[in-house]
């Protein structure tokens, strides 16, 4: 204040100089500070210092509270520039800096926020004081305290639960209790709403009910009860809607659009043709192809693209598949080039199993299997048979008549 003082005895000197001596009167004014109606132990309130009057070129004052009720976290200038606000802890002066823009009219000066302990008991008187406070327009006027006052209310409810939920127009699972948020219901064709009623537990929070359109198939109906304190918690009625009996599913199972991240195929796409090829090069392990549907009812499926073997042809299938079920089988041919030295990847190809082999003839050995017969057998690592042809056309020319019989020799 004693930068304000200075100032006003200039000017009052100033004027003794040129004018006969007269006693200024105190200037008319009055100040307020006020904040929040309601307070609660743990907020943070601000309040806000207006001065009224006319001509009015500062003012002077002492904070004054109880720290252990109370903590003031900062001091905020409200009026604006030529003032000034300065403060030398609790000790605050705001004034015109170049006494050209005084107060007339009721005038928010400086803002004081202050955190309130979370301790206080509900009931406990707050009072926050301007003392002292004095304004000026060269002359003084001395408005005393200044005092906002708040009592500790209540803690604002936290219960965010419902007492009651119901639908009258389906059956929903499990039954309702307060701490369960998660249900079910399904409802036939005809029914296109859920008819939902909830109510609070607490009477000062808030229901909100987002009961849409039902869509065929799934959907989700919403309860959000909201307590005094804020806090939300939302309770969901997950709803199917059963699909309308004369409804025809769509075979629609054509691509609009088809594509490779990355790289063009060929030709260019239409939604009859159905063979495509992408040249890629032996970098290129791996493809990431996909579609659009042409029905949105329809949906897409991707088989192949990764893996791919170099300079080899790689199938990659996107399949379309209708809301019936119906599929239409789009295939990209994938090249990847070979690698730089020529190489190639080999396909794996699946396992034979092997060979059981024949049997052992339960004959008896080195006799004549079914006499009278001309048998050839041939197996692998016995006798060929091929030896007996000579004798064969031996025997015919020396007119020998018979049966050749070989037998088989098992293997060693």
């Amino acid at each position: 204040m004693k930068k304000i003082l200075s100032i006003l005895t200039a000017m009052v000197l100033c004027a003794a100089l040129v004018l006969p001596l007269t006693v200024s009167a105190a200037p008319k004014a009055s100040a307020k500070f006020t904040g929040p109606g309601t307070v609660r132990a743990g907020d943070t309130i601000v309040l806000t210092f207006s001065l009224n009057g006319t001509g009015l070129l500062g003012m002077e004052g002492a904070l004054a509270y109880d720290s252990a009720q109370v903590t003031l976290t900062s001091l905020k200038q409200k009026v604006a520039s030529p003032w000034m606000l300065e403060n030398n802890g609790n000790r605050i002066v705001v004034y015109d800096n170049q006494q050209t823009a005084p107060i007339n009219k009721e005038t928010a000066l400086f803002t004081a926020t202050f955190k309130v302990s979370s301790n206080l008991a509900v009931g406990t008187k707050v009072n926050i004081a301007v003392n002292n406070c004095i304004a000026s327009d060269g002359s003084d006027a001395n408005l005393g305290a200044i005092t906002y006052s708040a009592t500790i209310a209540e803690p604002l409810s936290t219960d965010n639960t419902l007492k009651s939920l119901t639908v009258s127009n389906a059956t929903v699972s499990p039954a309702f209790a307060a701490g369960t948020v998660s249900y079910t219901t399904t409802v036939p064709f005809s029914v296109s709403k859920l008819d939902v009623k909830a109510e609070a537990n607490d009477s000062k929070a808030k229901v909100t009910i987002n009961s849409p359109n039902l869509a065929v198939g799934s959907n989700a109906v919403t309860v959000t009860v909201t307590a005094e304190n804020g806090n939300k918690k939302t309770y969901t009625i997950k709803v199917t809607r059963q699909q309308d009996p004369n409804y025809t599913a769509s075979g629609e199972n054509a691509l609009k659009d088809l594509w490779v991240d990355g790289y063009v195929i060929s030709p260019v796409f239409s939604e009859s043709q159905t063979e495509y090829v992408v040249w890629l090069p032996y970098e290129t392990e791996q493809i990431t192809a996909n579609g659009t549907a042409k029905d949105s009812k329809a949906s897409v499926r991707v088989e192949g693209g990764d893996k791919l073997l170099a300079g080899q042809d790689n199938t990659v299938k996107v399949i379309c598949v209708a809301e019936n079920g119906s599929e239409k089988v789009y295939t990209i041919i994938a090249k990847r080039a070979a690698a730089h030295d020529g190489s190639v990847d080999t396909p794996d190809t699946p396992d034979t199993p092997d060979d059981p082999g024949t049997p052992d003839d339960p004959g008896t050995p080195d006799e004549p299997q079914n006499p009278g017969q001309n048998v050839v057998v041939s197996h692998e690592g016995c006798i060929s048979f091929w030896w007996l042809i000579p004798a064969f056309l031996l025997g015919a020319a020396l007119g020998v008549g018979g049966t050749i019989y070989y037998y088989e020799k098992k293997r060693s």
